[in-house]
């Protein structure tokens, strides 16, 4: 059998390529592992990567791009990886995003600019564009990078695409992000000049929104469009040397091409988070000034807050994710619930008439995965009821072919798991 493949194999002309498998829109069930990216313990993934479950990977169809130890790599679904050659000196910590609509990978890069003279050694903050290909070794078509006045090693800088905007007369502008326990910062590019627009030190990006109608649509590829107002930046806003968790801090709204400002709110507030919630909206978590209470919030994206979330006694606010499509899922120890992606109106709430929350690793196309007490669970995004209650994984990050989550046991890294149905 093992002869028959290989001769077959050997039979296949170098412009063949095997079809793609069944694509599953959203998926509800995964077969058994078929590879494994990055090895680990759950705990020192967690530590690498930052709070669970979120991983330094992104989906493109069948593709999987990925940072790892500092490095960029492209992987198919049996985990076989083609490292992209990089500049040296870089570090890349975050989740990779893959833009079809240019043809490209971006990702955020931290490096050392070299001192001289009596100047010391600085920081630089980096886009890095890579060709988007699934053959051959992928590599970097361009960078553009710019001076931040830190001095923290690249490798203790967070960085992560945020999002991608047509702006303006129809450039495309890629926002990043880059955190330190004392710093953080925010930068623009224009796709099409490749030139920096703007950085904003201080403040750390969570969401770039469109500034249309709530029931516009996102452009394909994961770009977002200008409408009457704009494409804003949403992020938290904290001030110089102090840590994320305990200094006062604000929500801003930055006009994507000049970096100006537009909206402040939440000022005050302390461990901010600032996710995005659906086309032209955001959450945002943390605790009140005064009080400490944790809340959350949606903010449109001209900074307007929509009908608040009642949090209970709850003593931190939930992690929350948008499933793409209608709907936004937010996930805490003991309660999980969902919002309409556009009005912000509660849709579910678990614990419920005797179900039991499941904690929410992703949203994706109108379905949660997660798990609970009996295992991995898929549930409906708007009726928080469950599709399937043995799908076989709780994928942190997935598409309509593969999803990739934590795998089992003491060791089990990061596994990806092909969708079955």
């Amino acid at each position: 059998m093992v002869a028959l493949v290989v001769a077959c194999s050997a039979c296949s002309g170098p412009g063949d390529a095997l079809a793609p498998p069944p694509a599953h829109d959203p998926p509800t069930a995964f077969g058994p592992p078929s590879g494994t990216l990055l090895r680990g313990t759950s705990s020192t993934l967690t530590g690498a990567y930052g709070s669970a479950p979120e991983l330094p990977v992104a989906l493109d169809g069948t593709t999987i791009w990925l940072a790892d130890s500092g490095g960029l790599a492209r992987a198919d679904s049996s985990a076989s990886t083609t490292p992209v050659p990089l500049p040296p000196g870089r570090w890349v910590s975050g989740a990779p995003r893959p833009v079809p609509g240019v043809g490209l990978v971006l990702a955020g890069s931290a490096s050392t600019v070299p001192g001289s003279g009596t100047t010391p050694p600085g920081l630089a903050l980096e886009l890095l564009a890579v060709t988007r290909t699934t053959t051959g070794v992928p590599a970097v078509a361009w960078t553009a990078a710019a001076p931040l006045p830190w001095t923290e090693s690249p490798r203790s800088v967070r960085t992560a695409v945020t999002g991608v905007a047509a702006a303006g007369d129809g450039h495309r502008v890629a926002v990043l992000s880059a955190t330190t326990s004392t710093h953080r910062a925010s930068l623009a590019v224009d796709l099409d000049t490749r030139r920096v627009l703007w950085v904003a030190d201080g403040v750390a990006a969570g969401a770039v929104l469109d500034g249309r109608a709530p029931d516009g649509e996102p452009l394909p590829g994961g770009v977002v469009a200008a409408g009457s107002h704009g494409a804003t930046v949403v992020g938290a806003a904290v001030p110089a040397g102090g840590g994320s968790g305990y200094s006062p801090s604000s929500v801003v709204g930055l006009d994507v091409l000049t970096g100006s400002r537009r909206f402040e709110a939440d000022a005050g507030s302390t461990a901010l988070t600032v996710t995005r919630a659906g086309p032209s909206s955001v959450t945002v978590g943390g605790r009140r000034a005064g009080n400490a209470r944790a809340f959350l919030s949606v903010l449109g994206a001209d900074g307007v807050e929509r009908p608040g979330i009642d949090l209970g006694t709850a003593s931190s606010a939930p992690r929350c994710v948008w499933d793409e499509a209608t709907v936004t899922v937010c996930s805490g120890p003991n309660r999980t619930f969902a919002l309409d992606a556009v009005s912000a109106q509660l849709l579910w709430s678990l614990p419920a008439g005797g179900r039991v929350p499941p904690q929410v690793s992703t949203a994706w196309h109108g379905s949660v995965y997660g798990t609970t007490v009996n295992g991995p669970v898929v549930v409906d995004a708007r009726t928080g009821r469950d599709r399937n209650a043995a799908p076989g994984a709780a994928p942190v990050v997935v598409d309509a072919y593969l999803g990739v989550g934590t795998g089992s046991g003491l060791l089990g890294g990061v596994a990806v798991t092909p969708a079955t149905g």
